[in-house]
Parts: structure tokens; C-alpha cells; sequence
């Protein structure tokens, strides 16, 4: 039988040496050999460096992709707020309704569900019964209806805006902190 030649060896054994996986005899060997040749020495430097990495274009295409999701969570949050402005003028205390509490903790449940952010649950369930308590109040004044100081009454309505305003937010922060315990719940599960 053909003995192989030193080279194929060595070659062979370049790899194993680098991430130390061989035994002391045949790493003191390799050393040797490679001690022993200039050939050796640079057919073992040539095995140090890294072969180029060749760029692999990309099959996907991001940028269509991320501007379609970016359109489907701007549905999302129109449909949100869309949600949010009924239910203010449907049952809001405004309309001495008290079925605000029902759907406005499923509202800051969802709110807190889709976003997981508590700021998103105050702009969406507080802004608009504030702009709808306030534009209410400020109608009816316009209106005729009410007799008093534009001042003292802009003022009592932004107060009493921010009031009922709160009361909503309150509400469906109770709803928020549900949707929260669910996605502890959800990740411990």
C-alpha cells in the first residue's frame, strides 16, 4: 500500500490543530513538520487567514414588506381611535350612561394587548372624551344655551373635560392592567 504524502496529512490536520483538538504527540508532530518545510509553514499560514465570505443577495424584499405592515398597524390604530370616538359619543357619562365602564375596560384591555405600551391606552381612551367633553361644553355655550362669562365657562368645561375625561381613563386603565396580567400570564405560559 501507497503511503499518502506529509502534505495531504498535514493539510488535513491544519484544521484540527487550529481549534486544538489534537493529541500532544501529533500536535508536537504537526509542529515539527511544519518547523521542518517552508512550504509547511506557509501552506499553514495560507490555512490562518479566513476565506472571503461571498455576499448572498437577499431573496426577500424589506422595504415592500415592512410598508405593508406598517400600513396594516396605521389600520389598526385608525380602527382603535375610530373605536374609541364611539364609544365616547355613545356611552360616555356625558350621556348618563353608565355602559362606559363595560367598554371602556375592553377597550384599554385591547389597547394595552395590541400595544403593550400604558401611554398608547391614555392618548386613546383620555384625548378623545376630553376634546368631546370640552367641544360639548364649548357648543352649547356658542349655542346660546348657556348664560355666563365665556372665561369662567371655558374654564369649567376644560375642568369638567379633564374630570370626565379621567374617570375614562381610569376605567379602561383598569381594563390596561387586565390586558397586562394576561401577558404575564401568557409569558410564563
Amino acid at each position: 500500500m501507497k503511503e499518502p504524502p506529509i502534505q495531504s496529512i498535514i493539510e488535513d490536520l491544519l484544521p484540527l490543530h487550529e481549534e486544538g483538538l489534537l493529541r500532544e504527540e501529533t500536535a508536537a508532530w504537526l509542529e515539527e513538520q511544519l518547523a521542518s518545510s517552508a512550504q509547511f509553514k506557509q501552506l499553514a499560514e495560507r490555512s490562518l487567514t479566513p476565506l472571503p465570505k461571498p455576499e448572498i443577495p437577499s431573496a426577500l424584499d424589506y422595504d415592500p414588506m415592512v410598508k405593508k405592515i406598517k400600513r396594516t398597524l396605521s389600520l389598526y390604530q385608525i380602527i382603535f381611535i375610530a373605536i374609541s370616538f364611539f364609544l365616547a359619543l355613545q356611552t360616555s357619562l356625558l350621556n348618563s350612561s353608565f355602559e362606559f365602564v363595560l367598554w371602556y375596560a375592553v377597550l384599554g384591555a385591547l389597547i394595552y394587548l395590541f400595544y403593550q405600551d400604558m401611554k398608547m391606552v391614555f392618548l386613546i381612551a383620555f384625548i378623545p372624551i376630553l376634546f368631546w367633553s370640552i367641544g360639548g361644553g364649548m357648543s352649547d355655550y356658542f349655542s346660546g344655551s348657556i348664560e355666563a362669562k365665556l372665561a369662567p365657562y371655558a374654564l369649567q368645561t376644560v375642568f369638567g373635560g379633564i374630570l370626565v375625561a379621567g374617570i375614562h381613563y381610569a376605567v379602561a386603565l383598569m381594563g390596561s392592567l387586565v390586558g397586562l396580567c394576561i401577558v404575564k400570564l401568557k409569558g410564563r405560559g
